[in-house]
């Protein structure tokens, strides 16, 4: 198959825009406050594959830091189950041309926590494309095109781990995604049962994906995890990804990889979401503080 050319990526570009035109918003944010699932839900989720399975509203979860209410959307990451993912529309078109930053404050909880020696799975969110992003992220050949996700792997294999791998797909060039992708891992474990504020930061003029996580310390302050940092280089990305959904992904492999239960308790894109800012700590630059929006 040829690859698509540029006038075909701007077209492609410009009817996405003019698809997202309905949308106010550049930004976007779910608090997880109330189930993101039901109908009339600001933004509004849409669910693929087996979401029935994946996700569930846990009303009674306390809050974790300040500014964190009652009531977590908790997803099961079960390696044994068909794919199943949510997503909400961001109110615009991203793509490599342009810098934007997503994230979640999320809890792997312990409680059923199976990660087997032999397999290589992950917890994951990011931002895809609702056209052209297929649920086969873990077949070959892939279908997920155009895809920017953090990937936490949760296994300690014979090559090591776990491993920190934000993972970026452009646009189609053939059958595969994995013909046009990038990667980049850190070797890290993340502590379970703890808030993990997850950030991933892209900057336009190197063509860079920065991915770090903090952990809660107390009110709205989280601390680096130490080690828990991966720089992406996206020069190789060609044609670029333009993503115009956000979301979280839990996906299936056909035998027990992996097997995790993580609470969100807020999932944004945007440069500064509402109703929360995330703004280094002035006398500790390397925390970061959820200052909530008045």
């Amino acid at each position: 198959m040829t690859r698509p050319g540029r006038p075909f990526r701007r077209f492609a570009l410009l009817a996405l825009l003019a698809g997202a035109a309905a949308f106010p918003a550049r930004a976007a944010t779910a608090r997880l406050a109330s189930d993101p699932l039901l109908p009339g839900g600001a933004p509004p989720f849409f669910a693929e594959g087996d979401a029935a399975t994946r996700f569930h509203y846990i009303a009674n979860t306390g809050p974790r830091f300040a500014g964190d209410r009652r009531g977590s959307l908790r997803v099961l990451y079960d390696t044994t189950l068909p794919t199943g993912r949510i997503g909400a529309p961001i109110g615009a078109v991203l793509s490599l041309d342009e810098d934007f930053r997503f994230g979640a404050v999320l809890t792997i909880r312990s409680a059923g926590f199976a990660a087997d020696p032999n397999g290589f799975s992950q917890i994951a969110f990011g931002l895809w494309n609702a056209r052209t992003t297929g649920l086969g992220r873990t077949l070959f050949p892939s279908d997920s095109f155009d895809l920017v996700e953090f990937d936490w792997f949760a296994n300690v294999t014979a090559f090591g781990g776990p491993f920190l791998s934000p993972s970026i797909f452009g646009g189609s060039v053939g059958a595969n995604a994995f013909d046009n992708f990038a990667f980049q891992s850190a070797e890290v474990a993340l502590p379970l049962d703890v808030p993990l504020l997850c950030e991933g930061v892209y900057d336009a003029a190197t063509r860079t994906l920065k991915v770090t996580v903090s952990r809660h310390v107390r009110g709205p302050r989280f601390d680096p995890v130490p080690g828990a940092e991966a720089t992406v280089n996206l020069a190789t990305i060609d044609p670029g990804f333009l993503v115009d959904t956000f979301g979280i992904a839990a996906y299936g492999e056909g035998w027990p990889s992996l097997r995790a239960e993580v609470d969100y308790d807020l999932l944004w894109v945007g440069t500064a979401p509402p109703p929360f800012s995330v703004v280094a700590t002035p006398s500790l630059p390397a925390s970061r503080t959820l200052v909530p929006v008045q």
